[in-house]
């Protein structure tokens, strides 16, 4: 009986949706696909894999007070190839050397992919990539069976030599005991309960004191590799490559395709590579665009969502590279924001590569191989304007909250007809400073952030010391914040001030009078030795130079040896 469905409509059925792993339809609604068990979504993917990673704590009741601890941890061991087991005297029985504890033999069964199959990078994406064990954990793990063995042997040995020598004790006994009392009273009720409760106790010392399990020999050939969760898993050369099962776990892995060694000797290679190719080389050559900013931070904004509590856009952003020329400035999306971001750093470093190239041969825009670009025309440049900070806070759009994070500096971007929302670009103040510059230097924009309360130079006042009449230069306390944000510049601390009447004292002071404590954390409560009132919290600064941090180098080496 026809049911009127041609071959064609059963193939693009609506109802099913093609794995994301091995492309083979799949009902809608399932979590997991029924030919391969991979998730059909990433987000369920990565929910169970923190579930993974984070079990539940196990719970254990109390155990009764007559009952042998040791030998109840004992019954609970799990190994490998073994989930449960009556509750059996470990002297019917040993464990066959072939079975690994805590190493697990991957079979044919275990991989989703034949040996020698290549893994893209969007299906590495999705399956956590294994970690090959090196030769020193190979070699530690070696060590730590061959000690293992040893110690069992030799427990092994004493046990043995325990029970004999009871044996015999028992036997001695036996022989020389005369019966003192008749065999009616012998036998009675009380005295057959309690020989009931000796063999009882001596059963549970023969179990806690027998042979214990030993541990397999280990399995020889192959690579070592980790799963997710940590299980030692051995497969063969052959697999490399190839994505698999964890016996234990069952959690997808993938083997890696050389030695870890070999591996990051080529990644530190090819790094170098790259950041001599960013860094201005022959290679990275963008033409008239000489001033290059990497990883910017890109912030749209819908005003009707904004919320106006300190930090709420901090996180809220992509990043972008600035190029500037003098006709006009780029914003540069490399590569195309994945699950994990906006891609690795390799991947970055080759679209800056490609990208120069084709800025270089001053081809079209719309031709840039990146995944978005805008482009900002010499008349816009002129009109951008710093919203955050600002002179006076009812003027700023944000009403003073610093909602990209305190220290960064905001720049609004020109409207663009296909983006609703607005646009900003935000700056640590390094990266102002150098972009302020880059500004004036090809456009002639003098004035941007000018009454916006920036340092544009390091502000810095002269102090003297009240204990050692030291003269020394302390940056402006009013603009210490974007100091303290900025990831370029470390701060060194060199002295006190008294809030009350503004005495100061150099750090080194401080220490040789014991202001505070030694590391003066009490020094908001120590009295100031001019007015006697409570000293304060008023730190004071200095920009760290390159030369201390090389000098303090040699000395914490030092220090560690």
């Amino acid at each position: 009986m026809s049911n009127d469905i041609t071959p064609d409509e059963q193939n693009t059925n609506p109802n099913e949706t093609p794995c994301p792993l091995c492309n083979e339809m799949v009902r809608v609604g399932l979590v997991r696909c029924w030919n391969c068990g991979s998730f059909m979504r990433e987000d369920i993917a990565e929910a169970y894999r923190k579930m993974q990673e984070n079990p539940a704590p196990m719970i254990f009741s109390p155990l009764p007070e007559d009952s042998d601890e040791s030998a109840e941890e004992e019954s609970r061991g799990s190994t490998a190839t073994m989930t449960a087991y009556a509750d059996r005297d470990d002297d019917d029985f040993e464990l066959d050397q072939s079975v690994s504890v805590t190493e697990y033999e991957a079979s044919d069964d275990d991989f989703q992919l034949a040996g020698g199959v290549e893994v893209s990078q969007e299906d590495q994406s999705t399956i956590p990539l294994a970690r090959e064990e090196s030769a020193e954990e190979a070699k530690q793990h070696a060590e730590e069976d061959q000690a293992a063995s040893k110690q069992h042997a030799e427990e092994d040995q004493a046990a043995s030599k325990e029970e004999d020598a009871a044996a015999a004790e028992d036997k001695k006994k036996d022989v020389s005991a005369e019966p003192a009392e008749d065999h009616s009273v012998a036998t009675g009720g009380d005295v057959l309960l309690n020989v009931a409760m000796e063999e009882e106790k001596e059963e549970k010392r023969r179990r806690k004191g027998g042979r214990r399990r030993r541990r397999g020999s280990k399995i020889e050939g192959g690579i070592v590799v980790y799963c997710p969760n940590g299980h030692r898993i051995r497969v063969r050369e052959e697999y490399r490559g190839a994505a698999g099962k964890c016996p234990a776990c069952n959690v997808m892995y993938l083997v890696p395709t050389e030695a870890p060694q070999q591996a990051e000797a080529e990644s530190a290679g090819a790094a170098t590579d790259e950041n001599q190719a960013a860094e201005g080389t022959e290679t990275f050559d963008p033409g008239t665009y000489s001033h290059w900013f990497q990883n910017i931070k890109l912030h749209a904004v819908d005003p009707t969502k904004l919320k106006l509590k300190p930090n709420s856009l901090e996180k809220a952003f992509t990043t972008v590279d600035v190029a500037i020329s003098p006709e006009k400035m780029l914003l540069l999306g490399l590569v195309k924001a994945g699950l994990l971001g906006g891609g690795s750093k390799d991947k970055q470093d080759k679209a800056r590569i490609e990208i120069a190239q084709h800025l270089r041969e001053e081809k079209e825009d719309a031709e840039i191989p990146a995944a978005s670009v805008q482009t900002i025309s010499a008349e816009q440049i002129q009109k951008l304007r710093v919203v955050f900070p600002t002179m006076y806070d009812h003027e700023s759009v944000f009403a003073g909250v610093p909602v990209f994070g305190k220290g960064r500096i905001a720049i609004a971007l020109p409207k663009q007809e296909e983006i609703k929302e607005n646009q900003y670009l935000t700056f640590s103040l390094t990266e102002y400073r150098k972009f302020a510059e880059a500004l004036q230097e090809l456009h002639g924009v003098s004035d941007l952030g000018q009454d916006s309360g920036i340092p544009m130079t390091d502000e810095v006042r002269q102090v003297t010391c009240h204990y050692s009449e030291e003269k020394f230069d302390v940056l402006e306390n009013e603009n210490l914040e974007f100091y303290e944000a900025d990831p370029e510049i470390e701060l060194t601390l060199v002295g006190r001030q008294c809030q009350g009447c503004q005495l100061t004292v150099s750090e080194d002071s401080r220490k040789k009078e014991r202001i505070g404590g030694k590391t003066g954390k009490g020094i908001a409560k120590a009295k100031c030795p001019k007015c006697n009132e409570k000293f304060g919290n008023i730190s004071l600064w200095q920009i760290k130079q390159a030369d201390e941090v090389a000098d303090e180098a040699p000395q914490e080496e030092a220090a560690a040896e």
